[in-house]
């Protein structure tokens, strides 16, 4: 099954309840405008709705914050544990470019997100469509964390880079899967129609995003400085790697 087919039918149902909030008020899923971390962790993985809710009434702003402050932490964890593979100074260069190469990413493709979901008929403000990226960032790095050990024994058990490499994306796609996900399914909720213009949006974040691993390498190996100056385009970089070219 294709990832859009997928993207297709997990909206679908939420499309049917767009900007219907009155089930979550009934089952009392209530989110604090000023929330513990532990509550907007709960809130990520167990109540969207509630995020979504937030988000749509403009309160989400006290919390966008500590989502952020979530979000730079779970990928500074996640870098300590990259730069473990090699050790040296990427114990230091490793977590710092992961928390900078997303950052980064997001800022870049933060006006393409306002423009695109605008175009898919949701009615967001700056505002607005900021806190629902950063909320998605903060699930998908939350994933990370959760998904950390199984990184940290391959990386004190194998000395393959391509391996590992390999093992680092599986993991950073699956993280991603579902906080692109948890994005998708805000902007149909919030009043967006066209889908097609959200899955370009996904297309131009995991293009940059990949891009910017490449730009700020080494981040997994090793090397002589902290940034390698040499151009090159991200496919290129992971096929020589892979020794395939």
């Amino acid at each position: 099954m294709s990832t859009d087919k997928v993207f297709d039918e997990e909206t679908a149902s939420t499309q049917d309840k767009t900007l219907d909030f009155s089930l979550d008020e009934e089952n009392n899923a209530h989110l604090p405008t000023q929330a513990r971390f532990m509550q907007l962790i709960d809130a990520l993985l167990k109540s969207h709705r509630s995020l979504y809710r937030h988000i749509y009434g403009d309160s989400l702003r006290s919390n966008a914050f500590k989502l952020l402050l979530l979000a730079l932490f779970s990928l500074l964890v996640y870098g300590l544990i990259m730069g473990a593979f090699s050790g040296g100074i990427q114990w230091f260069a490793a977590p710092l470019k992961v928390a900078l190469g997303t950052t980064l990413a997001a800022l870049l493709c933060y006006p393409s997100l306002y423009i695109l979901v605008a175009l898919s008929g949701a009615d967001l403000r700056p505002g607005q469509a900021a806190a629902l990226l950063i909320s998605s960032l903060a699930l998908m790095t939350i994933l990370l964390v959760g998904f950390a050990p199984v990184a940290f024994v391959f990386t004190f058990s194998i000395q393959a880079l391509p391996f590992m490499g390999m093992v680092h994306l599986l993991i950073w796609l699956v993280s991603l899967y579902f906080g692109l996900r948890y994005f998708i399914q805000g902007v149909i909720t919030l009043g967006g129609k066209d889908l097609m213009m959200l899955k370009v949006w996904v297309f131009i974040f995991l293009l940059t995003l990949m891009q910017m691993s490449t730009t700020l390498r080494p981040i997994l190996g090793t090397g002589e400085r902290w940034f390698t100056p040499e151009k090159q385009f991200f496919i290129l970089h992971w096929l020589q790697n892979m020794h395939v070219i």
